[in-house]
């Protein structure tokens, strides 16, 4: 067994998840699923080694983890499934209520900069289960009210950023602990590979990724063939750009986030005190 390895429970990460869940790959690592938060947690705990999990939390934990900088879960304008969903237009939600789920930190505090500098308003920001005039949604939730005949005033918070910023945005990263790494170093390597193995066989597999995802999901598989270009695996120049802005307007250093990766051919390893060489992936970037 290579190791514990967290997995998203909706179908925006199938893509990446594909090798492991069609094939022997699965059989590598011990996987455990669910929502953003509750694996922010668990790798948090220790009980993950590596998962992916909101890119917010990959800053506040960037002390504890290190980022595999060849995937993300990203977008370059609408991603569809992190919306705002109001009954009314967003400038007049103004000293209006808004229920926020509690599974994505990076959604929420996306919605809080977009509230206050895009939008320019000021809102309250409640649990999910209250009654209110508008709500964030993310992942599945977040597809099928986008589609529902129902559905009042959908902002996508993805194009929302795009028009703010002119850049891209990163919700979730894949990120290891250090600790891991220090005491596995090859087991942690294995895993950056596994993931892009798995990833790669998703992406030479989408027509039966999307028919697995609308199964799962119930929406029709044409909505599912919509949805998967919106979304962005592997990170460039651009979109780290993107993220950096995020990173400032939330009061985070550019360079807090470092990196375990071969995407620059530069190796995590033991130096000769056990420490560990790594890169920043914004570092000096506009």
């Amino acid at each position: 067994m290579l190791g514990r390895l967290g997995r998203m429970a909706y179908v925006n990460t199938l893509p990446v998840d594909w090798g492991l869940v069609s094939s022997p790959l699965g059989f590598l690592v011990n996987i455990r699923s669910g929502p953003p938060t509750t694996l922010n947690r668990l790798l948090a705990e220790g009980a993950l080694d590596v998962s992916p999990v909101s890119s917010v939390a990959a800053l506040e934990r960037a002390h504890e983890w290190l980022v595999f900088d060849h995937l993300c879960i990203g977008c370059n304008g609408d991603v569809g499934s992190v919306i705002l969903d109001s009954d009314r237009p967003v400038e007049r939600l103004d000293c209006a209520r808004i229920a926020v789920t509690s599974d994505s930190a990076s959604a929420v505090k996306l919605l809080e900069v977009l509230l206050q500098r895009h939008w320019k308003i000021e809102a309250r920001l409640v649990p999910q289960d209250h009654r209110c005039s508008a709500r964030l949604l993310i992942g599945d939730a977040a597809l099928k009210a986008g589609l529902s005949p129902d559905a009042r005033f959908v902002y996508d918070l993805g194009r929302a950023w795009k028009e703010y910023t002119g850049h891209g945005f990163i919700f979730g990263l894949w990120c290891v602990r250090r600790e891991f790494v220090l005491k596995h170093p090859e087991e942690a390597r294995a895993l950056y590979h596994l993931l892009a193995t798995s990833y790669l066989i998703g992406r030479t597999n989408m027509p039966s990724v999307a028919a697995t995802a609308a199964g799962v999901t119930g929406l029709p598989l044409s909505a599912i063939e919509h949805y998967y270009p919106k979304l962005v695996y592997e990170p460039d120049e651009a979109l780290w750009s993107g993220f950096a802005k995020f990173q400032r307007l939330t009061g985070y250093a550019d360079t807090r986030l470092a990196t375990f990766g071969l995407y620059d051919a530069m190796l995590v390893h033991r130096g000769q005190a056990g420490s560990l060489q790594y890169r920043f992936p914004m570092q000096g970037r506009p």
